[in-house]
């Protein structure tokens, strides 16, 4: 098994959503990341909080960078998959999607000898 990324961008956020359609979509969270763990293939992941800054070599900007085609990212997940193929499979059962988010699934590679 390979380890993947999955980076949720954009995205309603709660303040735009009813209470039912919050408590819906956190049940929604509630049997993905269950089934995700019962099936071994999740190792870790958190929502990330606003703001931040973005550090280059020329300057500290404010934010972290946010794309108007792809949104924030407001969150991600590390799972296990045997493929990227199969990481795809498993980012599009995720609730953000139907939240009108997008993931963006990359494999996480090993680390070479120094």
């Amino acid at each position: 098994m390979k380890e993947y990324l999955l980076l949720l961008r954009a995205g309603k956020p709660a303040s735009t959503k009813t209470e039912a359609e919050n408590k819906a979509e956190l049940q929604a969270w509630g049997s993905f990341m269950g089934n995700l763990q019962k099936n071994g293939q999740i190792t870790g992941g958190l929502p990330l909080v606003s703001g931040g800054k973005t550090v280059s070599a020329a300057k500290i900007s404010g934010e972290p960078v946010n794309s108007p085609k792809e949104g924030i990212i407001g969150g991600y997940l590390i799972i296990k998959a045997k493929s990227l193929e199969e990481a795809v499979e498993i980012a599009k059962a995720c609730p953000h999607i139907e939240n009108e988010g997008n993931i963006e699934v990359r494999e996480i590679g090993v680390m070479p000898a120094m």
